[in-house]
């Protein structure tokens, strides 16, 4: 596909399948060449009705931009105008310094139909209506981003950067080396707040290690999760706190950080807790996290009461212990994951936090590979909790994803 201007409206047609196991209809959004996938899941995809989802797409061009697809007739109309490539940053090593599309960037305001994204330098807010946007702040420069995140208002930005000098690493797994020589040399990460209405750095802070997601707590903006990539618990799930930083989960308690892994943190609804997920049990090394039942590994999703620092770990099946994500719905005893029970298929857990127990239910395949960053599953609910979101590359060669959704009211 050639190069299409900001506004072009693009017609994708849907396709149905039904599940084998549930008798499900998973529905197929994305149909054009290219590689698609959703947001982050971190940031919702879906507008404030539910009718639209955003995604991301290259068109077969390689230089992906921002599109928002209609449920109702899969119209989606391209929100900017891209044609520079992707930007090199967290999660996509292989892009450009200071050039394209970050495609880690995206994170959006459903109440307000803003989205915030990375262009090159530019930090840029777009109004995914009128499709208007401006530049709210420019980055320093020789600095790698990580996933940004904009206030459930959309009023304030928050954008992590590392210097450049991290991402400069011989041959070998970038993320390994990267994460090693940031502990290595000591290297801070700087953490940037912006008024979006402004263009005001509201306040910032620097913190020793590499700093790939912040997250603002849903109800105060001078709360951000936050943490350190590598995997050791010591390193992982922080809280800026009005000026205050400290652990949101200390490994002195109930592990060590030989032996537990936790990844992929995100607030409750409201903010009261934060739900993430891990293993214990086996040397703190990501890749030994798909360690088999002999290996002594058992996964666990968490959650922690910030009211209290009381922390409940609801462990799975030994034999449970497939890479994934997991997400909440409105409710936190609602959860959404792609992995762990089963690497192929996309599951609902229903929690009992206080008992310390959980029950789990088939949604429907994904078959994904997970080769690449962009073919995560990484499912995500609407915001009335009867979708689940959800991109694959089981109808796509293996490093090219589509989009899909499944209806959790259908009967079955």
């Amino acid at each position: 596909m050639n190069h299409m201007a900001k506004g072009t409206v693009l017609q994708h047609r849907f396709e149905r399948r039904p599940d084998p196991a549930t008798g499900r209809t998973v529905t197929q959004l994305t149909s054009l060449p290219g590689n698609h996938h959703h947001l982050y899941f971190t940031s919702s995809s879906f507008t404030a009705d539910n009718r639209s989802v955003l995604y991301i797409s290259d068109g077969g061009s390689g230089s992906p931009n921002l599109f928002k697809l209609s449920l109702d007739d899969g119209n989606a109309v391209q929100l900017t105008g891209n044609r520079d490539g992707y930007m090199k940053s967290y999660v996509y090593y292989d892009g450009h310094p200071y050039r394209g599309l970050a495609k880690a960037s995206p994170s959006f305001s459903p109440g307000t139909g803003r989205l915030l994204y990375i262009q090159g330098g530019e930090v840029r807010l777009l109004d995914v209506e009128s499709l208007e946007e401006r530049v709210i702040h420019t980055l320093p420069e020789r600095v790698m981003t990580g996933f940004t995140h904009l206030s459930a208002d959309g009023r304030y930005a928050c954008i992590p950067y590392i210097d450049a000098e991290a991402f400069e690493v011989g041959e070998g797994n970038p993320f390994s080396l990267i994460r090693e020589k940031v502990k290595r040399e000591g290297i801070e990460s700087r953490v940037v707040v912006v008024d979006t209405e402004t263009g005001v750095e509201v306040y910032s802070f620097a913190h020793q290690g590499w700093v790939t997601h912040v997250q603002f707590h849903p109800k105060d903006p001078r709360v951000i999760l936050f943490n350190h990539e590598g995997g050791m618990v010591d390193q992982r799930i922080w809280l800026y706190d009005h000026g205050v930083i400290g652990r949101v989960r200390d490994q002195s308690e109930g592990g060590s950080a030989e032996t537990l892994w936790i990844c992929h943190e995100m607030w409750a609804a409201g903010g009261a807790g934060v739900i993430y997920h891990g293993t214990r049990g086996v040397p703190n090394d990501p890749a030994m996290k798909d360690v088999a039942k002999d290996g002594g590994i058992v996964s666990f999703v968490g959650y922690m009461d910030m009211r209290s620092s009381q922390y409940k770990e609801v462990s799975f099946e030994p034999e449970m212990t497939a890479y994934g994500h997991f997400t909440a719905s409105s409710d936190d005893s609602l959860l959404v994951t792609d992995g762990i029970i089963d690497a192929r298929s996309i599951h609902l857990c229903r929690m009992d936090w206080r008992r310390g127990s959980l029950g789990m239910s088939l949604v429907c395949r994904h078959d994904s590979s997970f080769s690449v960053q962009d073919v995560h599953p990484h499912p995500i609910f609407s915001h009335d909790d009867r979708y689940v979101l959800f991109t694959s590359d089981a109808h796509n060669d293996r490093t090219r994803g589509n989009v899909y959704v499944v209806d959790l009211q259908q009967n079955v």
